[in-house]
């Protein structure tokens, strides 16, 4: 049978913990999404600074929350073993490891202004985006706090905490953004950089949210023995060294993901404010669905990993399939849903009629990036899952930093197809993506049933 029983159970126990994971991924992408609305219908050029300022953020907090990602998956291979106690140490480390990454990278993004230059922008992006990315890199320390802790929660099957504090964060994100952006209530009107400064008041409040809750844990005796609270050790850094490595590859797949996209935003902004505008709201169009989908990946890691730690590759297959099925049937629904409504969606994002018909022309174009963007996503979560890092990193390298950026600047540029050119250029490494390291699963799995693992 296709749908036997413990495919159903399995389908439905990614299910259940992709529910809050995905209400927390999804909140977080409203949150920003929320802040281009607002800015859209403020100034299209500021929708263009946040835009450019949104591309460049996205790799200096995506690149140290990769290499946070250890976290995640070590965590919950322990927990998939039964050894609780391990969790709580491994949340430990990531707590030491997240200053030194917090101060790089906050230090790389006050320097945006030199950044942008170097990328090409002109002095009048350049300006405005580098101001609103010296506000985002001051929340770096806020987000990577906050992550480790959502991952060492989600890791021990308690995801529905972060749940509950990025729905609240996105209500005051909400009352906060429009009073900044407009000034309203005797506040200055500071466009693009209010909106920057209210998502980082909002991830302030993220941060000492979720604190309180694990202190709470830690100020318990049965849950502190439980989880290992209370292990913290100097030796923190050669004991986290496997935990470090699969963060490494997980990081350098996220530069050639993210770092692919900033890439071909820059290219978007050498065709004008018009089309930097248009490029902006399929980014965060895009960024929706990737966010259901890497939340529901995030959540096939996490039932893997568990496999994994219990050495029971049946499972893990098992987990994979069920992840398909989950997938595949939401970026169906997405992508009809943005088909039938995107005129509508697109107006949401802009009063701009010129931007708005750019998009419609696309919106084929668009839902093909999207697909072949997400698809990937269903084979990295039992890949990472299993701790395989070295391989599908190195295909994700070639994919997006080769593939994808050669693509869409050929495209884009060399064919004159613009827009267009840099659309279908993300699509084809995203498919690159999908083919690779499907084949690796593949060749993992075949693997195991020689070495009778099965």
């Amino acid at each position: 049978m296709i749908f036997s029983t413990k495919l159903k159970q399995k389908t439905v126990e990614i299910l259940k913990l992709s529910l809050p994971i995905t209400t927390s991924f999804v909140a977080m992408g409203i949150m920003g999404i929320i802040d281009t609305i607002i800015v859209g219908h403020y100034n299209t050029d500021q929708l263009a600074y946040i835009g450019l300022a949104n591309a460049i953020f996205s790799v200096l907090f995506t690149i140290p929350i990769g290499l946070l990602q250890g976290v995640l998956i070590k965590s919950s291979q322990k927990f998939g073993a039964h050894k609780f106690a391990s969790c709580g140490k491994i949340y430990n480390e990531g707590k030491s490891y997240l200053v030194f990454l917090s101060i790089i990278f906050t230090l790389i993004g006050i320097n945006g202004k030199t950044l942008l230059r170097l990328l090409g922008q002109n002095e009048d992006m350049v300006e405005h985006s580098g101001e609103i990315l010296l506000i985002f890199s001051v929340s770096i320390p806020f987000v990577l706090i906050f992550v480790n802790s959502s991952f060492f929660l989600q890791s021990i099957r308690r995801p529905h905490i972060a749940m509950y504090g990025v729905v609240a964060a996105n209500l005051v994100n909400i009352m906060i953004n429009p009073v900044l952006v407009y000034g309203l209530l005797g506040f200055p009107e500071l466009g693009a950089r209010g909106s920057a400064t209210s998502t980082l008041i909002v991830r302030i409040f993220l941060v000492v949210y979720i604190l309180i809750y694990i202190h709470k844990m830690e100020k318990n005796p049965k849950l502190n023995k439980r989880f290992g609270l209370d292990r913290k050790y100097k030796t923190w850094w050669s004991d986290s060294k496997t935990t470090r490595q699969i963060g490494y590859g997980v990081a350098i797949t996220t530069v050639a993901t993210n770092g692919s996209y900033s890439i071909v935003s820059n290219f978007a902004g050498w065709l004008g404010e018009e089309m930097m505008a248009a490029f902006v709201i399929f980014t965060n169009l895009s960024m929706i669905t990737f966010m259901v989908c890497f939340s529901l990946s995030q959540a096939i890691s996490i039932v893997s990993a568990n496999a994994f730690g219990r050495r029971n590759a049946k499972e893990i297959l098992r987990s994979a399939k069920a992840g398909a099925i989950i997938m595949s049937g939401a970026v169906l629904i997405l992508c009809v849903i943005i088909y039938h409504f995107h005129t509508s969606i697109f107006g949401i994002f802009t009063k701009d009629t010129q931007v708005i018909d750019i998009l419609s022309g696309l919106v084929m174009y668009l839902l093909l990036e999207i697909i072949f963007d997400t698809l990937p996503l269903g084979i990295m979560g039992p890949l990472n899952g299993r701790g395989d890092v070295k391989i599908p990193t190195m295909f994700q390298a070639i994919a997006f930093l080769g593939v994808r950026i050669s693509a869409c600047y050929i495209l884009g540029f060399g064919f004159n197809l613009g827009l267009k050119g840099l659309v279908i250029g993300l699509a084809i490494g995203g498919a690159t993506s999908f083919m690779l390291n499907g084949g690796r699963f593949i060749y993992l799995t075949r693997r195991d049933k020689r070495q009778g693992v099965y």
